[in-house]
């Protein structure tokens, strides 16, 4: 053996006292581990997915007035949209309780106590006149805003 590998295989070889420690592959007895987990691409995650809830799809104002609460957004086909409600209607009673001076989630709440179908007075907004109107909850995707 030539004295320029003899020098080589002593620098990789590991002697006795070395510290270099010996690494060992995964048998094949055992499958590797697959996680059930969505693809990313470009480095973004991956969305969670959406889903339904049982609600009329008003979104209040943080806090109501003396007349009651302002609706802050109605979602689009959603069954408060269907029955006519606008962002901006004043809603004055949810099932009974006065909404004056109460605070967006307090309203929130009371609708989502309330069962299948809410009852809301509120303000028309063409003729500004009381009215009450019963809706229907029903399954809708939420807005992601």
């Amino acid at each position: 053996m030539s004295a320029a590998l003899l020098a080589v295989l002593t620098l990789v070889t590991p002697g006795p006292d070395s510290r270099i420690g010996l690494a060992s592959l995964p048998s094949n007895d055992t499958p590797p581990a697959i996680h059930n987990t969505p693809l990313r691409t470009g480095g973004e995650a991956m969305p969670a997915p959406r889903k339904r809830v049982f609600v009329l799809g008003i979104r209040f104002q943080e806090r109501g007035g003396a007349q009651g609460i302002a609706l802050q957004q109605v979602v689009e086909d959603s069954p408060a949209d269907r029955a006519g409600f606008t962002a901006g209607m004043v809603i004055t009673e949810i099932e009974g309780k006065s909404t004056a001076g109460r605070s967006g989630e307090d309203c929130t709440r009371l609708v989502q106590e309330a069962g299948a179908t809410v009852s809301l007075k509120y303000y028309d907004p063409l003729t500004f006149k009381l009215r009450t109107r019963t809706v229907a909850k029903d399954w809708i995707i939420p807005p992601t805003n």
